[in-house]
Protein backbone atom coordinates (compact mmCIF):
# COMPACT_ATOMS: atom_id res chain seq x y z
CA UNK A 1 0.00 0.00 0.00
CA UNK A 2 1.60 3.28 -1.10
CA UNK A 3 1.33 6.61 0.68
CA UNK A 4 0.24 10.08 -0.32
CA UNK A 5 3.10 12.56 0.04
CA UNK A 6 0.89 15.35 1.41
CA UNK A 7 -1.53 13.48 3.65
CA UNK A 8 -3.55 16.09 5.54
CA UNK A 9 -4.51 13.89 8.50
CA UNK A 10 -1.41 14.61 10.57
CA UNK A 11 -1.74 18.34 9.93
CA UNK A 12 -5.37 18.18 11.01
CA UNK A 13 -4.34 16.32 14.15
CA UNK A 14 -1.95 19.19 14.97
CA UNK A 15 -4.75 21.74 14.50
CA UNK A 16 -7.08 19.85 16.83
CA UNK A 17 -4.21 19.45 19.32
CA UNK A 18 -3.77 23.24 19.43
CA UNK A 19 -7.51 23.74 19.86
CA UNK A 20 -7.66 21.31 22.79
CA UNK A 21 -4.54 22.92 24.25
CA UNK A 22 -6.14 26.38 24.29
CA UNK A 23 -9.91 26.21 23.96
CA UNK A 24 -10.46 23.20 26.23
CA UNK A 25 -7.57 23.20 28.72
CA UNK A 26 -7.42 26.93 29.50
CA UNK A 27 -11.04 27.25 30.73
CA UNK A 28 -10.71 23.94 32.60
CA UNK A 29 -7.35 24.37 34.33
CA UNK A 30 -6.69 28.09 34.01
CA UNK A 31 -10.05 28.92 35.55
CA UNK A 32 -9.02 27.16 38.77
CA UNK A 33 -6.45 29.96 39.17
CA UNK A 34 -8.49 32.94 38.02
CA UNK A 35 -11.55 31.81 39.99
CA UNK A 36 -9.50 31.78 43.19
CA UNK A 37 -8.37 35.37 42.62
CA UNK A 38 -11.93 36.32 41.69
CA UNK A 39 -13.43 34.66 44.77
CA UNK A 40 -11.03 36.52 47.05
CA UNK A 41 -11.73 39.86 45.39
CA UNK A 42 -15.51 39.38 45.46
CA UNK A 43 -15.53 37.84 48.96
CA UNK A 44 -17.07 34.50 48.02
CA UNK A 45 -17.19 31.47 50.30
CA UNK A 46 -15.94 28.02 49.29
CA UNK A 47 -19.44 26.82 48.43
CA UNK A 48 -19.81 29.53 45.78
CA UNK A 49 -16.37 28.78 44.40
CA UNK A 50 -16.98 25.02 44.36
CA UNK A 51 -20.42 25.32 42.77
CA UNK A 52 -19.01 27.25 39.81
CA UNK A 53 -16.51 24.49 39.05
CA UNK A 54 -18.99 21.66 39.68
CA UNK A 55 -21.47 23.06 37.15
CA UNK A 56 -18.65 23.53 34.66
CA UNK A 57 -17.65 19.87 35.09
CA UNK A 58 -21.18 18.78 34.22
CA UNK A 59 -21.30 21.05 31.18
CA UNK A 60 -18.19 19.53 29.60
CA UNK A 61 -19.93 16.16 29.52
CA UNK A 62 -23.71 16.40 29.79
CA UNK A 63 -24.33 18.14 26.40
CA UNK A 64 -22.28 15.51 24.53
CA UNK A 65 -25.28 13.75 22.87
CA UNK A 66 -26.52 17.08 21.47
CA UNK A 67 -23.02 17.97 20.27
CA UNK A 68 -22.70 14.61 18.51
CA UNK A 69 -25.88 15.39 16.55
CA UNK A 70 -24.47 18.82 15.67
CA UNK A 71 -21.27 17.19 14.40
CA UNK A 72 -23.26 14.73 12.28
CA UNK A 73 -25.43 17.46 10.73
CA UNK A 74 -23.06 20.43 10.45
CA UNK A 75 -19.62 18.83 10.48
CA UNK A 76 -16.47 19.15 12.56
CA UNK A 77 -15.39 22.53 11.14
CA UNK A 78 -18.66 24.30 11.99
CA UNK A 79 -18.98 22.64 15.40
CA UNK A 80 -15.41 23.42 16.45
CA UNK A 81 -15.62 27.05 15.36
CA UNK A 82 -18.96 27.59 17.13
CA UNK A 83 -17.55 26.06 20.34
CA UNK A 84 -14.52 28.36 20.26
CA UNK A 85 -16.65 31.45 19.67
CA UNK A 86 -18.92 30.49 22.59
CA UNK A 87 -15.86 30.34 24.86
CA UNK A 88 -14.75 33.73 23.54
CA UNK A 89 -18.16 35.22 24.34
CA UNK A 90 -18.23 33.74 27.83
CA UNK A 91 -14.69 34.90 28.61
CA UNK A 92 -15.43 38.43 27.40
CA UNK A 93 -18.50 38.59 29.64
CA UNK A 94 -16.47 37.27 32.57
CA UNK A 95 -13.83 39.93 31.96
CA UNK A 96 -16.26 42.85 31.75
CA UNK A 97 -19.59 42.45 33.53
CA UNK A 98 -19.32 39.75 36.21
CA UNK A 99 -19.62 40.80 39.85
CA UNK A 100 -21.76 38.06 41.42
CA UNK A 101 -21.62 34.29 41.78
CA UNK A 102 -24.82 33.71 39.79
CA UNK A 103 -23.34 35.66 36.87
CA UNK A 104 -20.31 33.37 37.06
CA UNK A 105 -22.56 30.29 37.00
CA UNK A 106 -24.17 31.59 33.78
CA UNK A 107 -21.16 32.97 31.91
CA UNK A 108 -18.38 30.66 33.08
CA UNK A 109 -19.98 27.44 34.29
CA UNK A 110 -22.73 27.17 31.69
CA UNK A 111 -21.56 29.26 28.72
CA UNK A 112 -17.83 28.54 28.73
CA UNK A 113 -18.48 24.93 29.73
CA UNK A 114 -20.79 24.51 26.74
CA UNK A 115 -18.23 26.14 24.45
CA UNK A 116 -15.38 23.97 25.68
CA UNK A 117 -17.57 20.88 25.19
CA UNK A 118 -18.65 21.95 21.70
CA UNK A 119 -15.14 22.82 20.54
CA UNK A 120 -13.38 20.20 22.63
CA UNK A 121 -12.49 16.55 22.95
CA UNK A 122 -15.59 15.04 21.31
CA UNK A 123 -15.34 16.96 18.04
CA UNK A 124 -11.53 16.66 17.90
CA UNK A 125 -11.51 12.90 18.31
CA UNK A 126 -14.48 12.45 16.00
CA UNK A 127 -12.72 14.52 13.37
CA UNK A 128 -9.45 12.61 13.72
CA UNK A 129 -11.34 9.30 13.62
CA UNK A 130 -12.41 10.05 10.02
CA UNK A 131 -8.78 10.36 8.91
CA UNK A 132 -7.19 7.25 10.41
CA UNK A 133 -7.82 3.50 10.35
CA UNK A 134 -4.51 1.70 10.75
CA UNK A 135 -3.20 4.39 13.11
CA UNK A 136 -6.55 5.16 14.73
CA UNK A 137 -5.46 4.43 18.31
CA UNK A 138 -2.26 6.43 17.99
CA UNK A 139 -3.98 9.45 16.45
CA UNK A 140 -6.91 9.59 18.91
CA UNK A 141 -4.53 9.27 21.85
CA UNK A 142 -2.07 11.90 20.63
CA UNK A 143 -4.75 14.50 19.99
CA UNK A 144 -6.07 14.48 23.55
CA UNK A 145 -2.56 15.04 24.99
CA UNK A 146 -3.20 18.64 23.97
CA UNK A 147 -5.48 18.88 26.99
CA UNK A 148 -2.77 17.61 29.35
CA UNK A 149 -0.06 19.90 27.98
CA UNK A 150 -2.55 22.76 28.04
CA UNK A 151 -3.25 22.09 31.69
CA UNK A 152 0.43 22.39 32.59
CA UNK A 153 0.76 25.68 30.74
CA UNK A 154 -2.63 27.26 31.49
CA UNK A 155 -2.46 27.44 35.29
CA UNK A 156 1.05 28.92 35.30
CA UNK A 157 0.44 31.34 32.45
CA UNK A 158 -2.87 32.62 33.81
CA UNK A 159 -1.28 33.18 37.22
CA UNK A 160 1.62 35.14 35.68
CA UNK A 161 -0.73 37.28 33.59
CA UNK A 162 -2.86 38.14 36.61
CA UNK A 163 0.15 38.95 38.79
CA UNK A 164 1.70 41.03 35.98
CA UNK A 165 -1.53 43.05 35.80
CA UNK A 166 -1.36 43.88 39.51
CA UNK A 167 -3.66 41.08 40.65
CA UNK A 168 -6.48 42.02 38.27
CA UNK A 169 -8.29 38.71 37.84
CA UNK A 170 -10.16 39.96 34.77
CA UNK A 171 -6.88 39.79 32.84
CA UNK A 172 -7.08 36.00 33.07
CA UNK A 173 -10.41 35.98 31.25
CA UNK A 174 -9.05 38.35 28.58
CA UNK A 175 -6.24 35.85 28.00
CA UNK A 176 -8.74 33.01 27.51
CA UNK A 177 -10.80 35.12 25.11
CA UNK A 178 -7.67 35.76 23.08
CA UNK A 179 -6.47 32.17 22.78
CA UNK A 180 -9.96 30.89 21.93
CA UNK A 181 -10.28 33.53 19.21
CA UNK A 182 -7.12 32.13 17.62
CA UNK A 183 -8.60 28.63 17.87
CA UNK A 184 -11.83 29.74 16.17
CA UNK A 185 -9.87 31.17 13.25
CA UNK A 186 -7.77 27.99 13.01
CA UNK A 187 -10.93 25.88 12.94
CA UNK A 188 -12.55 27.89 10.15
CA UNK A 189 -9.38 27.93 8.02
CA UNK A 190 -7.84 24.52 8.53
CA UNK A 191 -10.34 21.88 9.73
CA UNK A 192 -11.36 19.44 6.98
CA UNK A 193 -14.19 16.95 7.34
CA UNK A 194 -12.76 13.80 5.76
CA UNK A 195 -9.99 12.55 3.44
CA UNK A 196 -12.52 12.44 0.58
CA UNK A 197 -12.84 16.23 0.78
CA UNK A 198 -9.23 16.46 -0.44
CA UNK A 199 -9.30 13.37 -2.66
CA UNK A 200 -7.35 11.35 -0.09
CA UNK A 201 -7.81 8.11 1.86
CA UNK A 202 -7.39 7.35 5.58
CA UNK A 203 -3.79 7.07 6.84
CA UNK A 204 -2.49 8.62 3.61
CA UNK A 205 -3.04 5.50 1.48
CA UNK A 206 -3.57 5.85 -2.25
CA UNK A 207 -6.43 3.35 -2.14
CA UNK A 208 -8.86 2.10 0.50
CA UNK A 209 -7.03 0.53 3.43
CA UNK A 210 -7.16 -3.26 3.00
CA UNK A 211 -7.22 -3.55 6.79
CA UNK A 212 -10.89 -2.70 6.53
CA UNK A 213 -11.72 -5.78 4.49
CA UNK A 214 -13.24 -8.75 6.28
CA UNK A 215 -10.33 -11.02 5.45
CA UNK A 216 -7.63 -8.66 6.63
CA UNK A 217 -9.60 -7.72 9.74
CA UNK A 218 -9.21 -11.25 11.02
CA UNK A 219 -5.42 -10.86 10.86
CA UNK A 220 -5.30 -7.61 12.82
CA UNK A 221 -3.86 -7.71 16.30
CA UNK A 222 -6.39 -5.05 17.35
CA UNK A 223 -10.07 -5.45 16.46
CA UNK A 224 -11.36 -2.58 14.29
CA UNK A 225 -14.86 -2.87 12.94
CA UNK A 226 -15.71 -2.59 9.25
CA UNK A 227 -19.46 -2.42 10.02
CA UNK A 228 -21.73 0.62 10.20
CA UNK A 229 -23.01 1.20 13.73
CA UNK A 230 -25.65 3.36 15.40
CA UNK A 231 -26.04 4.04 19.12
CA UNK A 232 -29.01 1.67 19.22
CA UNK A 233 -26.88 -1.07 17.65
CA UNK A 234 -24.18 -0.46 20.25
CA UNK A 235 -26.64 -0.55 23.16
CA UNK A 236 -27.65 -4.06 22.06
CA UNK A 237 -24.12 -5.39 22.65
CA UNK A 238 -22.71 -6.53 26.01
CA UNK A 239 -19.49 -4.65 25.24
CA UNK A 240 -20.97 -1.17 25.64
CA UNK A 241 -22.38 -1.97 29.09
CA UNK A 242 -19.09 -3.47 30.23
CA UNK A 243 -17.32 -0.35 28.97
CA UNK A 244 -19.72 1.88 30.91
CA UNK A 245 -19.16 -0.09 34.12
CA UNK A 246 -15.41 -0.10 33.53
CA UNK A 247 -15.12 3.67 33.27
CA UNK A 248 -16.82 4.34 36.61
CA UNK A 249 -13.78 3.62 38.79
CA UNK A 250 -11.24 6.02 37.31
CA UNK A 251 -13.91 8.53 36.22
CA UNK A 252 -15.04 8.92 39.84
CA UNK A 253 -11.66 8.31 41.48
CA UNK A 254 -9.46 10.78 39.61
CA UNK A 255 -11.70 13.87 40.10
CA UNK A 256 -12.16 12.79 43.73
CA UNK A 257 -8.40 12.84 44.27
CA UNK A 258 -7.86 16.05 42.29
CA UNK A 259 -10.44 17.75 44.52
CA UNK A 260 -9.49 16.21 47.87
CA UNK A 261 -6.00 14.72 47.49
CA UNK A 262 -4.17 17.79 48.72
CA UNK A 263 -6.29 17.97 51.88
CA UNK A 264 -5.94 14.20 52.40
CA UNK A 265 -2.15 14.34 52.28
CA UNK A 266 -2.10 17.25 54.71
CA UNK A 267 -4.33 15.21 57.02
CA UNK A 268 -1.61 12.53 56.88
CA UNK A 269 0.93 15.06 58.14
CA UNK A 270 2.58 16.24 54.93
CA UNK A 271 3.32 19.92 54.41
CA UNK A 272 1.36 21.93 51.83
CA UNK A 273 4.45 22.01 49.61
CA UNK A 274 4.87 18.21 49.80
CA UNK A 275 1.19 17.65 49.05
CA UNK A 276 1.27 19.99 46.06
CA UNK A 277 4.41 18.31 44.75
CA UNK A 278 2.77 14.91 45.01
CA UNK A 279 -0.28 16.06 43.05
CA UNK A 280 2.00 17.55 40.38
CA UNK A 281 3.81 14.22 40.04
CA UNK A 282 0.44 12.53 39.58
CA UNK A 283 -0.53 14.93 36.78
CA UNK A 284 2.83 14.50 35.06
CA UNK A 285 2.53 10.72 35.32
CA UNK A 286 -0.85 10.84 33.59
CA UNK A 287 0.89 12.37 30.58
CA UNK A 288 3.43 9.56 30.48
CA UNK A 289 0.60 7.03 30.77
CA UNK A 290 -1.10 8.63 27.79
CA UNK A 291 2.07 8.55 25.70
CA UNK A 292 2.68 4.93 26.67
CA UNK A 293 -0.79 3.98 25.50
CA UNK A 294 -0.25 5.88 22.24
CA UNK A 295 2.79 3.70 21.52
CA UNK A 296 0.87 0.43 21.90
CA UNK A 297 -2.72 1.43 21.04
CA UNK A 298 -2.66 -0.22 17.61
CA UNK A 299 -0.59 -3.24 18.68
CA UNK A 300 -2.28 -4.48 21.87
CA UNK A 301 -6.04 -4.70 22.39
CA UNK A 302 -7.04 -1.52 24.30
CA UNK A 303 -9.42 -3.48 26.54
CA UNK A 304 -6.49 -5.57 27.84
CA UNK A 305 -4.32 -2.51 28.43
CA UNK A 306 -7.25 -0.81 30.15
CA UNK A 307 -7.86 -3.86 32.34
CA UNK A 308 -4.25 -3.94 33.53
CA UNK A 309 -4.26 -0.18 34.14
CA UNK A 310 -7.48 -0.51 36.17
CA UNK A 311 -5.72 -2.90 38.55
CA UNK A 312 -2.82 -0.45 38.85
CA UNK A 313 -5.30 2.37 39.52
CA UNK A 314 -6.86 0.30 42.32
CA UNK A 315 -3.40 -0.28 43.79
CA UNK A 316 -2.62 3.43 43.57
CA UNK A 317 -5.81 4.26 45.44
CA UNK A 318 -4.96 1.86 48.25
CA UNK A 319 -1.40 3.19 48.50
CA UNK A 320 -2.68 6.77 48.60
CA UNK A 321 -4.94 5.92 51.54
CA UNK A 322 -1.96 5.41 53.86
CA UNK A 323 0.87 7.10 51.93
CA UNK A 324 3.87 7.19 54.25
CA UNK A 325 7.40 8.43 53.81
CA UNK A 326 8.97 9.89 50.69
CA UNK A 327 8.44 6.68 48.72
CA UNK A 328 4.78 6.49 49.66
CA UNK A 329 4.25 10.13 48.82
CA UNK A 330 5.36 9.67 45.22
CA UNK A 331 4.84 5.98 44.45
CA UNK A 332 1.06 6.18 44.65
CA UNK A 333 1.13 9.38 42.54
CA UNK A 334 3.09 7.66 39.76
CA UNK A 335 0.77 4.64 39.77
CA UNK A 336 -2.44 6.63 40.03
CA UNK A 337 -1.52 9.22 37.41
CA UNK A 338 0.05 6.79 34.95
CA UNK A 339 -2.83 4.34 35.12
CA UNK A 340 -5.37 7.14 34.69
CA UNK A 341 -3.59 8.27 31.52
CA UNK A 342 -3.87 4.74 30.13
CA UNK A 343 -7.48 4.19 31.26
CA UNK A 344 -8.76 7.47 29.85
CA UNK A 345 -6.95 6.96 26.55
CA UNK A 346 -8.26 3.41 26.20
CA UNK A 347 -11.78 4.63 26.97
CA UNK A 348 -11.55 7.09 24.07
CA UNK A 349 -10.06 4.59 21.60
CA UNK A 350 -12.04 1.41 22.32
CA UNK A 351 -15.43 2.68 21.05
CA UNK A 352 -13.74 3.96 17.88
CA UNK A 353 -12.40 0.45 17.24
CA UNK A 354 -15.66 -1.29 18.11
CA UNK A 355 -18.26 1.07 16.63
CA UNK A 356 -16.52 2.78 13.71
CA UNK A 357 -16.58 6.28 12.29
CA UNK A 358 -20.36 6.80 12.27
CA UNK A 359 -21.03 5.06 15.56
CA UNK A 360 -18.24 6.82 17.46
CA UNK A 361 -19.83 10.27 18.13
CA UNK A 362 -23.10 9.01 19.69
CA UNK A 363 -21.38 6.21 21.61
CA UNK A 364 -18.55 8.30 23.03
CA UNK A 365 -20.93 11.14 23.89
CA UNK A 366 -23.10 8.70 25.85
CA UNK A 367 -19.99 7.49 27.66
CA UNK A 368 -18.91 11.06 28.42
CA UNK A 369 -22.23 11.80 30.08
CA UNK A 370 -21.76 8.78 32.34
CA UNK A 371 -18.10 9.57 33.02
CA UNK A 372 -18.51 13.25 33.87
CA UNK A 373 -21.51 12.47 36.08
CA UNK A 374 -19.38 9.91 37.91
CA UNK A 375 -16.64 12.53 38.30
CA UNK A 376 -19.08 15.08 39.69
CA UNK A 377 -20.44 12.54 42.17
CA UNK A 378 -16.95 11.33 43.12
CA UNK A 379 -15.76 14.79 44.11
CA UNK A 380 -19.05 15.75 45.78
CA UNK A 381 -19.81 12.54 47.68
CA UNK A 382 -16.23 12.33 48.96
CA UNK A 383 -16.71 15.62 50.77
CA UNK A 384 -19.97 14.41 52.30
CA UNK A 385 -18.34 11.15 53.42
CA UNK A 386 -15.46 13.03 55.04
CA UNK A 387 -17.79 15.38 56.90
CA UNK A 388 -19.68 12.36 58.24
CA UNK A 389 -16.82 9.92 58.98
CA UNK A 390 -13.94 12.43 59.32
CA UNK A 391 -11.99 10.30 56.83
CA UNK A 392 -11.94 9.45 53.13
CA UNK A 393 -11.34 5.75 53.80
CA UNK A 394 -14.71 4.44 52.50
CA UNK A 395 -14.23 6.38 49.24
CA UNK A 396 -10.74 4.97 48.63
CA UNK A 397 -11.96 1.41 49.13
CA UNK A 398 -15.06 1.92 47.01
CA UNK A 399 -13.12 3.35 44.06
CA UNK A 400 -10.51 0.58 44.33
CA UNK A 401 -13.30 -2.00 44.29
CA UNK A 402 -14.89 -0.44 41.20
CA UNK A 403 -11.50 -0.51 39.46
CA UNK A 404 -10.99 -4.20 40.19
CA UNK A 405 -14.51 -4.90 38.91
CA UNK A 406 -13.61 -2.96 35.75
CA UNK A 407 -10.53 -5.09 35.19
CA UNK A 408 -12.55 -8.31 35.47
CA UNK A 409 -15.18 -7.04 33.02
CA UNK A 410 -12.57 -5.88 30.52
CA UNK A 411 -10.68 -9.17 30.63
CA UNK A 412 -13.95 -11.03 29.93
CA UNK A 413 -15.18 -8.62 27.25
CA UNK A 414 -15.50 -9.75 23.64
CA UNK A 415 -15.30 -7.34 20.66
CA UNK A 416 -18.67 -5.86 19.75
CA UNK A 417 -20.50 -7.73 16.99
CA UNK A 418 -23.78 -6.75 15.44
CA UNK A 419 -26.84 -8.84 16.13
CA UNK A 420 -28.39 -10.59 13.13
CA UNK A 421 -31.35 -8.21 13.10
CA UNK A 422 -29.10 -5.17 13.12
CA UNK A 423 -27.04 -6.56 10.23
CA UNK A 424 -30.21 -7.08 8.19
CA UNK A 425 -31.37 -3.52 8.88
CA UNK A 426 -27.96 -2.12 7.94
CA UNK A 427 -27.92 -4.10 4.71
CA UNK A 428 -31.35 -2.80 3.80
CA UNK A 429 -30.28 0.78 4.53
CA UNK A 430 -27.35 0.48 2.14
CA UNK A 431 -29.21 -1.44 -0.58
Amino acid sequence: MTRQSEFYGWKLLAIFWIILFANFAFPLYGASVVNTYMAEALHWDRTQLGTAYAIYQLMIGAPAPVISVLIARKGARFTTAIGCWIVVGGALLMSTVVHTSWQTYIFYSFTMGLGAMTGGILVAQTGVNHWFNRYKGLAITIVHTGTTFGGFVAARLVDRVIRASGGNWRAGWWLMAGVSTICAVFAMLFVRESPAELGQFPDGATEEDPALSAGAAAKQRVHKTSEHWTLLDALRTPAIWLILVSLLGFSAGYPFYIAHGNAHLRDLGYSPAQAASSISIMLLSSLFGTLLFAAIADRIEPRLTWAFASLVFAGGMLLALHASGAAGLYLYAILLGGSFGVCFSAMMVLPANYYGVKGYPPVISFMMVVGTTAGFLGATVAGIVFDHFHAYTPVFYFVAGLSVLAAIGLFLMKPARKLAGSVAVTAAEHA
